[in-house]
């Protein structure tokens, strides 16, 4: 920006001297500069200039490093999941006794949603996890990175509604 200032500065007196020498003269001068040798180059410095900018702009934004699907959640779209071919999945994966912790999926997608590349606290899942039984282990890993590669609050509770673990039967919190 500040450069753009100055060579916008510096044509201006350049143009301002050419001014007063031309009209400090009395007699008629044989060269006149055309307005092309000036103005084209001017234009072609400032439209490269203004995309130096945009581009370092871009760079420079946190938001430009997120993946698509979570740039996309940031703008408050409608959940782009059905519950039901979600469930299903789980489901297929995970056999008929598979359920979701709502409160921990929630968690890890609003942590999603919130920062770029968040960074799990592993200490906390890896306690999290050898705290509950075995038959949970599996459902809470997979609540974990549900809510943090989907990245929707809303899922997760939609979800949790279908197939929720009972947390106190598993020792959850």
């Amino acid at each position: 920006m500040e450069l753009t200032k100055v060579c916008y500065i510096g044509t201006l007196l350049s143009f301002l001297m050419f001014d007063i020498l031309m009209e400090g003269s009395t007699q008629e001068t044989s060269f006149e500069l055309p307005v092309q040798l000036v103005g084209f180059p001017f234009i072609i410095v400032a439209v490269r200039l203004t995309n130096f900018v945009k581009k370092l702009s871009y760079a420079l934004n946190p938001a430009t490093y997120r993946s698509r699907n979570r740039r996309e959640l940031t703008q408050s779209e409608p959940d782009p999941f059905d519950v039901n071919e979600v469930e299903k999945y789980i489901v297929g994966e995970f056999g008929a006794r598979a359920c979701v912790f709502e409160r921990v999926c929630a968690h890890y997608a609003t942590r999603a949603q919130a920062q770029p590349r968040p960074q799990f606290d592993w200490p906390d899942v890896f306690s999290q996890y050898k705290r509950s039984p075995d038959q949970a282990k599996e459902f809470y890993l997979l609540s974990v990175f549900l809510g943090d590669i989907v990245g929707s609050p809303q899922l997760c509770h939609q979800i949790g509604k279908r197939r929720s673990c009972d947390a106190l039967a598993y020792g959850i919190e």
